[in-house]
């Protein structure tokens, strides 16, 4: 009788989970590796936002502070790192950015065997607040899009 009671309560949280979705956060790491390397070559008007002057990126970028909004995908992190030597940058840039992501999702295998890829897309990037000393804050937003568009 135990044995079917534990079955059961398994069951009904199995469909409970199944109503109420399962929603997909990009990992900490994903966040910190992709930023770090978009930071450095891919992001020059957030990087020259921070810097308050005109850089190429930033060398090493510490990403720290990741938070994530409700929806899993979207957030902001506190950037830090030393610019790409430009004359007229300071020695170290600091800002807040945010983020969203997109992903894939991709299964393979057998029905016995079943594995589920996700892969993550840095989709859009964007300045909200500036912490270098003597630089203004302007809001810039750099997304995937924009760089696919042809003029």
């Amino acid at each position: 009788m135990a044995k079917g009671i534990s079955v059961g309560m398994v069951a009904v949280m199995i469909g409970a989970m199944s109503l109420m979705g399962c929603k997909k956060q990009v990992p900490v790491d994903i966040v910190q590796k992709s930023l770090r390397n978009a930071l450095r070559l891919h992001a020059p008007l957030t990087t020259s936002g921070m810097c308050g002057a005109s850089v190429k990126g930033l060398i090493n970028a510490n990403i720290t502070n990741v938070v994530r909004k409700p929806d899993g995908v979207t957030g902001t992190v506190h950037v830090s790192g030393a610019p790409w030597t430009s004359p007229g940058a300071p020695a170290n840039c600091e800002g807040d950015v945010e983020f969203k992501y997109t992903f894939t999702q991709k299964t393979s295998g057998s029905t016995k065997r079943r594995k589920t890829t996700t892969t993550w897309f840095l989709d859009r990037v964007k300045l909200t607040a500036v912490q270098t000393r003597g630089v203004v804050f302007k809001p810039i937003d750099e997304s995937s899009s924009d760089d696919d568009e042809e003029n």
